[in-house]
């Protein structure tokens, strides 16, 4: 089994889950974009993760290789059935790839905030195990503001209709910030448009009074990451079986 990852700043990778990954004895093959590299085929491929960026979906003039990401994503899980994974900048950029809509906050959402799962939600094989209400990591200006046809809200926040949506039975994108680990905070206040939008919210103190939040909640979200992960390995292995089987 072998994972495409495609990364759109080089701090902002796959976090917990790259432990996770590698227990699991899965390979991964990485794009790194802020460093220049190309997309590759998507032969060969049982998963597709896309991550977060401080850049927005529509940023093609200053990030052209948003123009191919999109087509990319649009082909991996209309064309090839590869099960996928969108994380913040990553569930905007499913959501657009398949018709969607994605646009400005009136204020960025950032800090450790709750999101309540849907019942849709909690009936979905993702999202299997999770309590209806969670606290997570939310670090976004941007949101999906429509869904593509046939999508499905699986968790809102107060701020944020869209938190976690599935677009069919095997993409999924999540607003929120599940990978999180004990140096992503220290690795995103580094990134301009991720400081700013923090202290825009969260004040002059918001990064010292964020990572004490961030050490007392760690443990029981690195928990509810493995559960997501655990459920999406077997989503991925269902889809594997049924394309084996066409």
């Amino acid at each position: 089994m072998k994972f495409l990852v495609i990364k759109h700043v080089v701090v902002e990778g796959l976090g917990i889950f790259e432990k996770f990954i590698s227990q699991a004895g899965i390979d991964t093959d990485t794009v790194e974009l802020e460093k220049g590299d190309p997309f590759p085929d998507l032969e060969n491929y049982q998963a597709l993760w896309v991550m977060g960026g401080p850049m927005n979906v529509d940023d093609e003039l200053d990030y052209p290789w948003l123009i191919e990401e999109k087509k990319l994503i649009q082909k991996a899980v209309e064309n090839f059935k590869i099960p996928y994974i969108g994380v913040c900048l990553g569930a905007q950029l499913l959501a657009v790839a398949l018709g969607g809509e994605v646009g400005p906050m009136p204020t960025p959402e950032v800090g450790l905030l709750p999101i309540t799962l849907t019942q849709l939600g909690l009936d979905d094989s993702l999202m299997s195990g999770l309590s209806e209400t969670l606290k997570v990591l939310q670090w976004h200006g941007q949101e999906v503001k429509k869904l593509p046809l046939g999508s499905k809200v699986l968790a809102s926040s107060d701020h944020c209709h869209i938190q976690a949506f599935s677009a069919g039975k095997f993409a999924y994108g999540l607003q929120f910030h599940s990978e999180i680990t004990d140096i992503t905070v220290d690795d995103w206040i580094e990134i301009p448009e991720y400081r700013t939008d923090l202290e825009s919210v969260l004040g002059s103190e918001g990064t010292r009074d964020l990572k004490q939040a961030v050490s007392l909640q760690l443990s029981t979200m690195n928990t509810h990451a493995k559960l997501l992960f655990d459920n999406f390995l077997i989503i991925i292995k269902e889809q594997m079986y049924k394309i084996h089987e066409l």
